[in-house]
């Protein structure tokens, strides 16, 4: 390959880089897509510039790429030194039309290679570290972030605000880790991402789910464990009972408790009048109990504490020192909270809570709530073992 070919691969690449970083004034440049100041760049971006450099190379055509072993380093080491050049004049409108050519050419095939495809709903918004790329193949949405944000529109080869909206088919890349990224405004859309992209919830505690299954103690839904979604007032009990054992006592209650919104389903009044019963729960007022509403990590902290034994107002104030007594009884940690707090509570975290409760010793005592699941018969050594080496613990 001639170097005056290798020039203008060098050239594009180069180009590229800087449009990822918004150094340069490009010719279509508007108020609603502001340039990035040379500073900033220089600044922020140095690290981000020489890692998208690696990915502009890889996005090249399979047949360029070719040419390039055994040579990528003399491209590098070339497209390197006339970086610094080209952040001291802007990109001439020829250069520019060219990257937008080989970006847009190349965005809807390689960019796409090794995503992870997800449904996301209204008002799900993908973030994530920068450099991951989003691409809607279904769906509506919009760039979303704080004020002065922006995120790549890749494929046009410029930068987006919030509140634009975004088209399918496009490949958009996060810039920074602050909240900016793209947001669901249709009903449903599937979305690839990859890169550090983090669209919706991702379950991390998928091996606690299994080991739950393994006890007979987690049983999911239809759809499956359903990890990623907020698990509901009555599945979140529900859980519960399992957990304790109970399930056979509640299924078998005549009690009925005073909640005007029972869940329509045959056994569903069964399960909340027995946890009633038990003082496992309270409701939301005195007449509702809100099955269908979105529980959260206190309400299931409590009624896990109120099942070892502990007493509100006793031993706990509900959403205050109730996580001060969930760490030190290590149920969960300081960082598992602050995690949920920034994801919300999902039933992924349930499963987390719940196994972390089997290990949880007793406050009137008499051993651990697995102690007390193995004298009831209601699990054996054997499922304990098994299920121990599945959580890897």
């Amino acid at each position: 390959m001639k170097i005056r070919k290798w020039r203008r691969i060098a050239a594009w690449v180069t180009a590229a880089a800087v449009i990822f970083c918004g150094a340069t004034a490009l010719a279509a440049g508007t108020a609603q897509d502001p340039v990035i100041s040379r500073s900033y760049l220089e600044t922020v971006f140095s690290a981000p510039v020489r890692d998208y450099l690696k990915t502009a190379l890889d996005m090249m055509d399979v047949s360029v790429r070719s040419k390039l072993d055994g040579q990528r380093q003399a491209l590098a080491d070339y497209a390197a030194k006339r970086m610094g050049e080209v952040w001291a004049q802007s990109l001439t409108g020829q250069v520019q039309a060219r990257v937008r050519e080989l970006l847009s050419a190349q965005s809807a095939g390689p960019a796409a290679s090794g995503m992870r495809q997800v449904t996301l709903n209204r008002g799900d918004t993908v973030t994530g570290t920068p450099g991951g790329s989003v691409i809607f193949v279904t769906g509506a949405g919009e760039i979303a972030g704080p004020a002065g944000s922006t995120v790549l529109n890749v494929t046009a080869g410029s930068l987006r605000t919030p509140g634009l909206a975004i088209k399918t088919g496009i490949w958009y890349m996060i810039l920074a880790d602050d909240g900016s990224g793209v947001r669901v405004t249709s009903d449903k859309a599937s979305v690839l991402v990859r890169d550090g992209a983090r669209a919706g919830y991702e379950a991390a505690y998928t091996v606690y789910a299994d080991a739950l299954q393994m006890l007979g103690l987690f049983k999911g839904t239809d759809k499956g464990y359903e990890l990623e979604r907020a698990p509901q007032r009555q599945e979140a009990l529900i859980m519960l009972i399992r957990l304790l054992g109970e399930e056979p006592d509640a299924l078998a209650t005549e009690f009925r408790a005073p909640f005007t919104d029972m869940p329509g389903w045959a056994d569903g009044p069964k399960y909340i009048s027995y946890a009633y019963e038990k003082g496992y729960t309270n409701g939301t007022s005195a007449s509702t109990f809100s099955p269908y509403a979105d529980g959260t990590a206190e309400q299931y902290l409590t009624f896990v504490l109120r099942s070892l034994g502990y007493r509100d107002g006793e031993d706990f104030v509900w959403n205050t020192t109730s996580r001060d007594l969930a760490v030190q009884l290590g149920l969960v940690t300081r960082t598992e909270l602050e995690s949920i707090g920034r994801t919300g509570f999902m039933r992924d975290h349930v499963a987390l809570i719940s196994y972390r409760a089997l290990g949880v010793r007793l406050k009137a005592g008499g051993g651990t709530l697995a102690d007390r699941l193995l004298l009831r018969g209601v699990i054996n050594w054997d499922q304990l073992e098994a299920a121990s080496r599945i959580a890897g613990q």
